[in-house]
């Protein structure tokens, strides 16, 4: 088949955060592998949604998936041609008392947030490579990449591997043209968050939550030529927040 111009693959693409990201670059011309956990009423009215404003492959897969970074590049690849872009957005937490954190915790936040999220990585770069190269990889960690918050033990040292993985990425796949850099929204109101969302607005200096669009604008520009010097970076995107302590526990 003749490849399309530019092919990007969002994780995690059918609610809140994703969702904004996959419809801003479908906006911008992108082709998309749309990635979803699950298939249900909820993502099917998403698919028919996107796939009205153009090209989308519908991506079925759990990041805890053996072999789902190669599933979901090769799938990618077959299907549109190539992979210009991976936006690593899925992601899951775990808001308890540390006291309270299990194994099992540990085990579902790690997988997807870091080992998941890597390995798609890794089988996107392989695939950029193969096409001779350039690309951008922008991985979705967290304000708590940066800086902990009571009751995110494990989320926050998950987004914090999630960032020094792409800082390490962009050492190593500069010599190819691909750049990798992370996105660490603060408080954003979607709705798995809205509620914590409008409780933090006073620890923001911008006195409110960030949009889902807002983050999306932010990929747009990294995923796109006007960012070709940028790699190993993150761009915390927080309205401030970060500049203060935030004491409210997440639970």
């Amino acid at each position: 088949m003749t490849p399309v111009e530019r092919v990007a693959l969002v994780t995690g693409a059918n609610a809140g955060i994703g969702w904004a990201i996959a419809k801003r670059l479908q906006a911008d011309d992108w082709v998309l592998g749309w990635n979803t956990r699950n298939e249900n009423d909820e993502t099917r009215r998403a698919h028919d949604e996107i796939t009205a404003g153009g090209r989308v492959e519908w991506l079925l897969g759990d990041l805890t998936e053996e072999g789902i970074g190669e599933r979901l590049v090769g799938e990618t690849v077959d299907r549109l041609g190539r992979i210009d872009a991976l936006v690593n957005n899925a992601g899951v937490t775990s808001a308890k008392p540390a006291l309270e954190l299990t194994a099992d915790d540990f085990d579902l936040i790690f997988s997807v947030d870091v080992k998941g999220s890597f390995l798609l990585a890794q089988a996107a770069a392989r695939a950029m490579i193969a096409q001779g190269g350039g690309g951008s990889i922008v991985n979705i960690t967290s304000v708590h990449e940066h800086v902990p918050r009571p009751g995110f033990t494990l989320y926050a040292p998950a987004k914090s591997a999630l960032g020094m993985i792409s800082r390490s990425l962009a050492l190593e796949l500069g010599e190819h043209g691909i750049r990798v850099n992370s996105v660490a929204p603060g408080v954003i109101a979607t709705p798995r968050n809205e509620g914590d969302a409008e409780a933090l607005s006073g620890e923001v200096p911008l006195g409110r939550p960030g949009k889902p669009e807002e983050v999306a604008n932010l990929v747009a520009w990294l995923v796109g030529d006007e960012s070709s010097y940028v790699t190993g970076a993150s761009y915390v995107l927080d309205g401030g927040m970060t500049q203060h302590v935030v004491a409210d526990p997440a639970w």
